[in-house]
């Protein structure tokens, strides 16, 4: 019964209709020869047990012609239907009269409600489940509810037509999570901005107030205006590199990745001779040579690389590390330094938009979001750790196949 049913939902839907009206009309055609042959039966038996009498009828009819006086004229009645025979009972009749029209008319009764019920059946069972699935699902869509899925087992049109919606729906929920994702890592962006703008709008506010108070009242020695002016000078510039980094940050949410082939070999080298420039005065340990073609964004690779690389000298005492392989799906760029390594915080953190930690507090805190963003973009990840034997490790990972 399961490989029927198997069968049934795999072909395709005018095929199961073919079928089901083919049966209908065998059906119909068997029961309507059998409804007409009972009633021209049953109409025949009628006819037979009132014979006799007809015959018995007409012999005196003639007899009675045959005896008449030419001066007196006997009136005889001969009758066109046997329906007219005096010895029918008017029950006898319409009993006839009901099997006639039965016979005349069921044929026709018989084959609209056969093919009407093989019509309702293939409604049922080939069509009315998937179009409520759809019509359930288009509802929860409208209400901007994505988080279900659309299983309709079956290679027909209707199990087809599931797939597609189905498609349609992952992708509406793959936007839907991008564009949250995105508004959320806008919103991260405004706090930072926001929370990083305090610090040097207060300071400068504060120096204002302090000039305008005792400048005119000659309190302040040449000196103390002069320091006071080299900070809020420090200040101003802060800003200007704050504003910068603002709009560096919003050029890489931004951006759209183009994917290219790229040699592996090539683009390996390239990255080699760039953190041995990068790392005069630091031991370097290159490890990795992946061979084919890479399927990425060198612009975007690049400077997830470069910024990593930056990252691990700034903290590295003596050594950085670099491996990088790919398995022809992923390509993975580790970094790893011998320097004092994440805090627990930092490991939870240190990606989001302007976090500066204990080490460096006076560093804006881009370098890391951007690359996380840029793996993102390519349909990868960003993973900070610790090294077992001391020092950070950062495991970027690009996806090299169309999202």
């Amino acid at each position: 019964m399961g490989k029927i049913k198997k069968w049934y939902r795999s072909i395709p839907i005018w095929l199961a209709f073919l079928l089901f009206a083919a049966a209908g009309l065998l059906g119909a055609s068997y029961l309507a020869n059998h409804v007409t042959s009972f009633t021209y039966g049953e109409m025949a038996q009628i006819k037979m047990a009132y014979a006799d009498a007809m015959t018995a009828t007409m012999d005196e009819m003639l007899v009675s012609y045959d005896d008449a006086d030419q001066d007196h004229f006997v009136d005889v009645v001969i009758w066109q239907n046997w329906e007219d025979q005096p010895g029918l009972s008017v029950g006898t009749y319409r009993l006839y009269r009901s099997w006639s029209l039965l016979a005349r008319f069921g044929p026709v009764l018989i084959y609209s409600v056969v093919l009407l019920l093989a019509a309702m059946i293939f409604y049922r069972s080939k069509v009315k489940k998937p179009l409520a699935m759809l019509e359930a699902a288009s509802d929860k869509i409208a209400n901007s509810e994505l988080d279900f899925s659309l299983d309709y087992a079956g290679q027909d049109e209707m199990a087809h037509l599931c797939a597609a919606f189905e498609k349609m729906r992952s992708a509406l929920d793959g936007n839907n999570q991008k564009m949250l994702h995105l508004l959320d890592e806008r919103k991260q962006l405004n706090d930072a901005y926001t929370h990083d703008l305090r610090t040097p709008i207060a300071v400068l506010k504060g120096y204002t107030e302090l000039l305008e108070k005792y400048l005119p009242a000659g309190k302040l020695s040449d000196k103390e205006v002069l320091e006071t002016i080299q900070t809020m000078s420090a200040q101003v510039t802060r800003l200007e590199q704050f504003v910068g980094t603002m709009n560096t940050a919003q050029r890489i949410a931004d951006v759209t990745l183009q994917r290219e082939a790229v040699p592996a070999e090539e683009f390996a080298c390239g990255l080699r001779e760039t953190a041995a420039i990068l790392c005069q005065g630091k031991a370097l340990t290159f490890r990795g040579e992946p061979g084919g073609s890479l399927r990425i964004d060198p612009a975007a690779v690049s400077q997830v690389f470069e910024n990593l690389l930056g990252n691990a000298l700034r903290f590295a005492r003596e050594a950085v590390g670099v491996r990088l392989e790919s398995d022809g799906k992923t390509l993975t760029l580790q970094v790893t330094d011998d320097g004092p390594g994440f805090t627990e915080k930092e490991l939870l953190t240190a990606a989001q938009p302007y976090y500066s930690g204990k080490r460096e507090p006076s560093h804006f805190g881009l370098g890391l979001h951007i690359c996380r963003t840029l793996c993102e973009k390519h349909g990868g990840s960003l993973t900070l750790a610790n090294r077992p034997d001391g020092g950070a490790e950062v495991t970027a990972v690009f996806s090299m196949e169309e999202n």
